[in-house]
């Protein structure tokens, strides 16, 4: 199925930014849209309508005059206008208030477009502009592109040439001549100016975020967070002794047996020891080294559970709950996304599969001396 082709644009009070991008592509990518979308004010909005759209203006004007036959839609529905926290559009961006809900709508924008098509709907490819607009909605367009572009999408700025940029009778090179006065009185010609594509090379970072960030709803912060959160190298700090661990400067509580059987892990990594076996045909495992570990970090395991290791050792369906009990209280705390990253989980390890932390995960244990050995 062939892809729907978007170009999305950001702008302010100057519109121009479609039409000089629209012909950039047609003109040297022999790419053109089917849809395009622009992220304004509602000052940008009325100012595009009215310079682009109504009576036929310069949208239209740039098709017929270049032979596009092809539908390409832009209408009033395709201008997203920027609202703030209480649903009221914008007329400008002037506050740190207006800047982030500007930031939140190019954001959601970019992950719609981007996301995975529903049944019986084509996928997209799209083309983002960062031309137009105040520098902080193209810094917008331009990160959110870097979260959740995909090897298809494209990132670009257009130049224009000296006295035609920011002119604003100038909406792209006309195929005939057009005469424009500038300021000082001087006469141009449109059909002699000259625009040019600048396609920018961006870092894509969509396979390496959580799930739930593609597909959740996330204010901009929080979707830097969470991706700044899933690409860090993570480190967990455990202090046992107050029962307390940190991920990344993130605290939670543990129980004083979760607490032990995260230690236990995290030592046998420490040592370069093989990650925890799984029992096999009820094999008996010795739950010794657990109880060493909890008895050394001043662990007050519960009574019943310290003689059910003692008697019955550490058996599969005991290891799983614990393991499960523990994977939940970090969710808790840190969040799923997060405490993805250091889950214990069956892993393989060298040429040993058993129950460890992630490899790529530092980590460290206050407390833990050589004179605790």
């Amino acid at each position: 199925m062939t892809p729907r082709k978007i170009l999305l644009a950001v702008s302010g009070m100057s519109p121009q930014i479609i039409t000089e991008t629209l012909y950039a592509l047609i003109h040297e990518k022999n790419w053109i849209p089917d849809e395009i979308r622009l992220i304004t004010t509602l000052i940008g909005k009325r100012n595009a309508v009215q310079q682009l759209l109504e009576d036929e203006k310069h949208f239209f004007r740039l098709l017929q005059d270049f032979g596009i036959t092809q539908e390409v839609r832009f209408d009033e529905d395709c201008i997203i206008v920027i609202r703030d926290g209480r649903g009221q559009e914008l007329p400008d961006l002037r506050t740190p208030e207006d800047n982030e809900a500007a930031a939140n709508v190019i954001s959601e924008q970019l992950r719609l477009l981007t996301s995975d098509p529903e049944e019986g709907q084509s996928c997209t490819e799209l083309h983002v502009s960062l031309a137009g607009g105040r520098k902080t909605m193209g810094f917008y367009a331009g990160y959110a592109l870097s979260l959740f572009g995909r090897p298809q999408d494209r990132l670009s700025h257009v130049l224009v040439s000296e006295h035609y940029e920011s002119h604003p009778d100038f909406f792209y090179p006309t195929r005939s001549p057009r005469m424009i006065h500038t300021r000082d009185g001087q006469m141009l010609d449109t059909s002699k100016a000259r625009v040019y594509l600048a396609e920018i090379p961006f870092v894509r970072l969509r396979n390496r975020l959580p799930e739930t960030l593609l597909r959740g709803t996330h204010s901009f912060s929080d979707v830097v967070r969470l991706a700044r959160e899933a690409t860090e190298a993570v480190q967990l700090v455990l202090q046992p002794r107050n029962g307390q661990y940190s991920v990344n400067g993130r605290t939670g509580r543990l129980t004083s047996l979760q607490m032990a059987l995260l230690a236990w892990v995290v030592e046998r990594a420490l040592a370069n020891k093989p990650p925890i076996e799984p029992v096999v045909d009820g094999e008996y495992r010795p739950a010794g080294e657990l109880l060493h570990v909890a008895e050394r970090y001043w662990l007050d395991l519960n009574i019943r559970t310290t003689e059910t290791l003692r008697e019955q050792g550490i058996t599969q369906s005991w290891l799983e709950q614990n393991i499960s009990k523990l994977n939940s209280a970090l969710v808790a705390a840190l969040g799923p996304d997060l405490a993805e990253r250091c889950k214990l989980a069956s892993r393989i390890i060298g040429d040993r599969r058993g129950y460890a932390l992630p490899d790529d995960i530092v980590l460290h244990i206050d407390g833990s001396t050589e004179q605790d050995e």
